[in-house]
């Protein structure tokens, strides 16, 4: 009832809509050709192959004449017509957004449509709609043939007139709309005109976390086709006979004129593997139009995204004397995918998805994108050991499938469907609305019949964040029965019989524990995991090593792949990345910097995480199994390759200088198969205070793909076991004096000088020269990641802001005085952290001071801590960092696991990375010890026995710290004449399930509880080498 009553409201609003055909979902396109596989017709088989510019096509793409008006309503009239004079208007390219070519305003929203929602209606008054009008010479050559024009992606309805003639309407901006324009066009000139609006009904299920553009966003180009011709083909090669022989079934559908007689044609149909013809058939034309073929291939080779092996499918119409009509060809990969003992399987075995999602976007370009870049893009993931990726959320460019088809990706394709924006609409889905049911059908099924030819698509999804309906129903149904050789999935459809793979989004642990606990009919991949926005991605080990567990948890797909930001320029000339507002214009929706959420950069560098999830997928595992025999264990975790392109090697470090090396022999090992192997290291007596690591790669033997002879597919690191202390020194230098100054001490000889003056260390001078710019004081702050904005943690934790800042000292004196030592016991009470902070201070003769901290909490009920450490701003000279750590890149406790411990010199302002939005990094996990020097190579060094974690900024970190009102970026970070330095027990970790509420994992939060730690700095002068001077220990 409830149903049928919001039927009977809604229909009033669909009926008043039916007289604008882009207000009518029950009509999603007007006199477009039914969609067909995407293919170019060439002169004949050599043509087709060679893949150059083909004579039976011309395309339209380049400048176009273009009038932009404010809506529907002044959009002018008659201006298809021939006589209309254009030659005023302005010009736009083809394919290009309206927004790049500086016509309209960008919107950026993640759930919220760009409008109020009131579908079907779209506004009135704010609808741009642009007007196209360009000529072309219609080919002598074509003489006879129909003509075809192919609208690659209009953005987001398109109306279609040539030579004033009414040719169509489309609506799915993401997939093509093909038109007949064979009754229009004339010998000569002619000319094609178009309207495209902003926004239609349509639009409702385009609500898409990603910039809401406009425009023509692909390729626009006519098509000459022969009287009869191929119109589409269904090439289903799949394995067979335990998977070892491959099966072709051939669908082909002509299209003739009804007149014509085509009893002196055929169809050549051949398999080529290259150059090499392996079978080759015909198959004579007759009266049908729709024609089968079966042929079976024993010892085929077969695709999968390891092994892509392709093979060219040429279809040729040819006339009885064996003359060529027209060839068309198809790169095929026979391969299987299926859905057994709950599992995903390719070619009969379980594969697992390290997979991505991506959006179509370039840093200047928007949504139009070049084979140029899908290329990069495609290397990229190979070299992030990404072997899946997700067409979020909507088909791409024809391109891309044949690339991914070539190099080996596996494809989830994705339908051009997604209404979350209703769920802020007191009708809240569409997905259950009849009258809805034709766009949906339509959007899935030009997918489809544009891609099914392509062998690294292995499932079909149905759409994304649009709950769940009878129009969901419908189109799983229709999916399965124009294709059964894929699986089908849709997140919503949850455990419905409506999705053949769970497919959920953002699961925490406990669920995936839950899941496995007894055995499902069906895996889980999850569509979208590890939410990658800002400084992000942490516990990704812990996922994987949950998912390496069990079988039925075959991977996910990271959201997502890059940042949706653009190049941009602050005022100052510095790059940037520009994100939500930065682009738009006063008063225009955004959600700030949401479309930030890429493992990579606009431009595809890295964000640190881009390395852990490098690790974590990577396709070669090592463990030790016992160090007293030299023992370690290879997992092959490739699915179907073995390891014998691999070239494993080890290297053995002591404080990261190279020691020994060796490559390790070759062993046949099985994908999913363990050895262990012995490694030869050599007989070395350890020198104390050195810490020795074992670092093991994988790399390749020789070039696979996009992938070069030598590139490393795989390392790992392990500390070895012979770690010795070094023998304390007693101290000798020049006897200390203690002078009182006001409210504390100065301490020192001829050599330093340490100033502790409130109970804080104030300042420090080597041979007259200070290092110390502000005291060393408690610091429990970090400027919010998007992950913590997201869980408000800024609000949560905000008592831990400054509660470092406010402190009143309690005592303060000295415990011990002798000339070779002085130690000073301080103890503070933080009003706004009830609690009661004791610092020891222990000043040897050589300059040495050892920093001993306690935090001791009340009995307040207070929010975990941000960080528990101290920071001291320095001179900038003190600008050259040395750290024996984790690095090189920003890491943190929950994502330190692809940051090797070695040792690692930066310049100072190299630690940060320049997030989109500026935020907390600069960050370095279990150090041992670090050194700020000079060029001359004087500083000052903290070294620990215990593991510490650092940062270095050269800025104010507060610059970081999140502005609601004003947007904040990372690469407008300019240095500021001081250095900040952070010295932590340790920094919360980042979290990475989601970004808009989960928090760190309950193993990298800190709670408040009380801490302890120390570490002592030591001043370092010209020639001082740092890892030598870390392992003098005194007492």
């Amino acid at each position: 009832m409830k149903k049928l009553l919001s039927a009977l409201l809604f229909l009033p609003a669909v009926l008043q809509a039916q007289s604008n055909d882009w207000e009518n979902p029950q009509k999603p396109s007007e006199n477009t050709l039914y969609p067909h596989a995407h293919f170019i017709p060439y002169p004949d088989a050599a043509a087709a192959l060679k893949g150059d510019s083909s004579p039976f096509t011309l395309s339209l793409d380049g400048i176009w004449k273009f009038h932009m008006a404010a809506n529907p309503a002044a959009r002018p009239k008659g201006f298809e017509q021939p006589n209309y004079d254009v030659s005023s208007w302005k010009t736009i390219r083809v394919p290009a957004n309206w927004q790049t070519e500086g016509y309209a305003p960008y919107i950026f929203t993640d759930v919220e449509y760009p409008f109020p929602p009131n579908p079907p209606f779209v506004p009135k008054e704010e609808n741009p709609v642009g007007s196209y009008r360009r000529s072309f010479q219609l080919p002598v050559s074509w003489k006879g043939k129909q003509t075809w024009l192919h609208i690659g992606a209009a953005n987001a309805f398109v109306y279609v007139w040539v030579n004033g003639k009414y040719a169509g309407f489309s609506k799915d901006s993401k997939t093509p709309a093909e038109f007949d324009i064979s009754a229009y066009v004339q010998p000569g000139n002619n000319n094609v005109s178009l309207q495209v609006f902003r926004f239609s009904d349509g639009s409702y299920l385009e609500g898409q976390d990603m910039w809401k553009l406009s425009g023509i966003e692909r390729s626009v180009y006519l098509v000459a086709r022969s009287p009869l011709c191929i119109y589409d083909f269904f090439a289903k090669p799949l394995l067979v006979n335990d998977y070892k022989d491959g099966s072709l079934q051939l669908d082909l559908a002509l299209n003739k004129l009804p007149a014509l007689t085509d009893k002196d044609k055929r169809i050549r149909i051949s398999l080529q593997d290259k150059g090499n013809t392996i079978f080759s058939k015909t198959l004579p034309v007759g009266s049908d139009s729709l024609y089968h073929l079966q042929q079976l291939l024993p010892g085929i080779k077969a695709w999968n995204a390891e092994q892509p092996n392709l093979y060219q499918l040429v279809i040729t119409l040819e006339d009885k004397q064996g003359k060529p009509v027209e060839s068309i060809t198809q790169a095929i990969g026979f391969r299987s995918v299926e859905i057994k003992r709950g599992l995903l399987l390719v070619n009969g075995k379980p594969i697992i998805i390290k997979g991505v999602n991506r959006h179509e976007h370039d840093m200047r370009n928007a949504k139009v994108v070049d084979k140029e870049g899908m290329l990069k893009d495609i290397r990229t993931m190979k070299q992030y050991n990404i072997n899946a990726m997700r067409a979020s959320h909507y088909p791409n460019r024809e391109e891309w499938y044949a690339l991914c088809d070539q190099y080996g990706i596996y494809v989830v394709d994705e339908a051009n469907i997604e209404c979350d924006g209703m769920s802020m609409h007191p009708l809240k889905t569409l997905s259950d609305k009849p009258e809805w049911k034709a766009a949906y059908i339509e959007r899935t099924r030009r997918m489809v019949e544009r891609d099914k030819n392509h062998c690294s698509i292995i499932t079909w999804s149905l759409g994304n964040e649009s709950d769940f309906g009878e129009n969901f129903i419908d189109t799983y149904k229709w999916s399965k029965q124009r294709d059964n050789t894929r699986p089908v999935q849709y997140e919503v459809a949850r455990n419905t019989p409506w999705t053949d793979i769970v497919a959920p989004m953002y699961k925490s642990i406990a669920w995936m524990q839950e899941y496995v606990r007894e055995y499902r009919d069906r895996p889980v991949i999850q569509c979208e995991y590890a939410h990658m926005m800002g400084n992000s991605g942490g516990n990704l080990r812990d996922d994987w090593e949950l998912m390496q567990k069990h079988d039925q948890l075959q991977g996910g797909f990271i959201w997502d792949f890059s940042d949706q930001t653009f190049l941009q320029h602050d005022s100052l000339g510095r790059a940037i990345w520009a994100y939500g507002a930065d682009m738009g214009t006063v008063g225009a929706t955004s959600d700030t910097s949401f479309c930030a959420d890429g493992m990579l950069a606009a431009d595809r560098s890295p964000h640190p995480q881009a390395f852990e999830v490098r690790k974590v997928y990577q396709p070669v595992q090592f463990a030790p199994v016992g160090w007293s025999a030299n023992l370690l264990q290879v997992r092959n975790r490739y699915d179907f390759n073995l390891l014998d392109n691999i070239t494993l090697s080890w290297e053995l470090k002591g404080d990261g200088k190279v020691i020994a090396s060796k490559v390790l022999p070759y062993r046949h090992l099985q994908p999913h198969q363990q050895d262990t192997l012995r490694i030869d290291l050599p007989v070395i007596n350890p020198h104390p205070g050195t810490h020795y690591y074992l670092h093991v790669k994988a790399a390749l033997k020789n070039a696979d793909g996009l992938l070069p002879a030598g590139f490393i597919v795989a390392t790992d690191q392990f500390e070895l076991p012979w770690y010795t202390p070094v023998a304390t020194r007693q101290v000798k230098g020049q006897a200390l004096q203690v002078k009182p100054s006001a409210n504390g001490w100065e301490i020192g000889n001829g050599l330093f000088t340490a100033t502790i003056r409130e109970g804080w260390l104030e300042q420090f001078a080597v041979n007259g020269t200070g290092y110390m710019q502000k005291a060393l004081r408690p610091h429990f702050w970090r400027a919010a990641t998007d992950n913590d904005i997201g869980n408000s943690q800024q609000m949560r934790c905000a008592v831990w802001q400054h509660a470092g800042d406010s402190s009143r000292l309690l005592s303060a004196r000295i415990v011990r005085q002798d000339p070779q030592q002085v130690e000073i016991q301080a103890m503070h009470w933080l009003p706004l952290a009830d609690a009661h902070y004791g610092i020891d201070y222990t000043i040897y003769a050589n300059g040495d001071i050892k920093v001993n901290v306690r935090f001791l909490p009340g009995d307040s009920i207070l929010p975990e801590l941000p960080r528990m450490g101290m920071r001291m701003v320095l001179a900038p000279t003190l600008d050259k960092v040395t750290w024996l750590g984790r690095g090189p890149f920003d890491n943190y406790q929950d994502r330190k696991y692809a940051a090797d411990v070695d040792v690692y010199t930066l310049p100072a302002d190299s630690l940060f990375h320049p997030y989109p939005r500026a935020q907390e990094s600069g960050y370095r996990s279990d150090v041992h010890w670090m050194a700020l020097r000079t060029a001359a190579g004087n500083g000052w060094m903290a070294r620990s026995d215990s593991l510490l974690n650092m940062g270095v900024l050269h800025f104010d970190m507060d610059r970081l710290n999140f502005n609601r009102h004003h947007n904040v970026h990372g690469g407008s970070m300019y240095n500021d004449p001081l250095i900040w330095w952070n010295i932590d027990y340790q920094q919360a970790g980042l979290g990475g399930d989601n970004s808009w509420g989960a928090k760190p994992h309950a193993p990298y939060t800190l709670i408040y509880k009380p801490y302890q730690y120390s570490f002592i700095l030591r001043p370092l002068q010209s020639g001082d080498e740092p890892i030598e001077k870390a392992k003098e220990i005194y007492e």
